[in-house]
């Protein structure tokens, strides 16, 4: 019984001790800290002076960008320069307009598809999908080929698949019922 009592005894000392040295070092850092901090107040008027002699003037800064390969403008040159980009922009556009609709309509892709064996209609979907052939997910090809009742006739081979067919005609393709 004795060294229990001994044991908490010492081990109360040492959480005294400890928290002892963690106060004393911390209030006497934190003088110090004040003490840094006005300092460098002090010292934050003699930095500025500095950087008044380190500063370059407008003409000195105009060169060094222009050494460095900037264009340097004033405001008013460079709202000249944006009004003019203003008026060329309009007779571009009419250029674009004189374009014939056909060369804005999206280009057809065309993709050959492998079924192999043991391939789901999710995978097809999965495929189509990242080739960007349909829009829907893969769980979604995958549901409506289930909807249409033929997701047991995938065929295994080799299909061409364009991107202006529709979701069922690409089912139709791919998934055959045999007679």
């Amino acid at each position: 019984m004795k060294w229990k009592t001994n044991l908490i005894n010492s081990f109360a000392a040492g959480v005294l001790l400890a928290t002892s040295v963690s106060g004393i070092v911390y209030f006497s850092t934190k003088d110090d800290a004040s003490n840094v901090s006005a300092t460098a107040n002090n010292n934050k008027s003699d930095s500025v002076d500095e950087n008044a002699v380190n500063t370059p003037t407008v003409e000195e800064m105009k060169e060094i960008l222009t050494n460095s390969g900037y264009v340097v403008q004033s405001n008013e040159e460079a709202g000249n320069a944006e009004a003019a980009t203003d008026q060329e922009q309009p007779a571009e556009e009419n250029q674009e307009a004189e374009q014939p609709q056909e060369e804005q309509q999206p280009e057809v892709k065309k993709v050959t598809i492998t079924v192999s064996e043991g391939m789901t209609s999710y995978d097809v979907g999965s495929t189509l999908n990242s080739e960007q052939i349909i829009p829907e997910t893969a769980l979604q090809f995958s549901q409506k080929v289930e909807q249409q009742g033929v997701a047991n006739y995938l065929k295994l081979g080799s299909y061409e698949i364009s991107s202006d067919m529709t979701t069922d005609q690409i089912i139709s393709t791919i998934f055959k019922k045999q007679s």
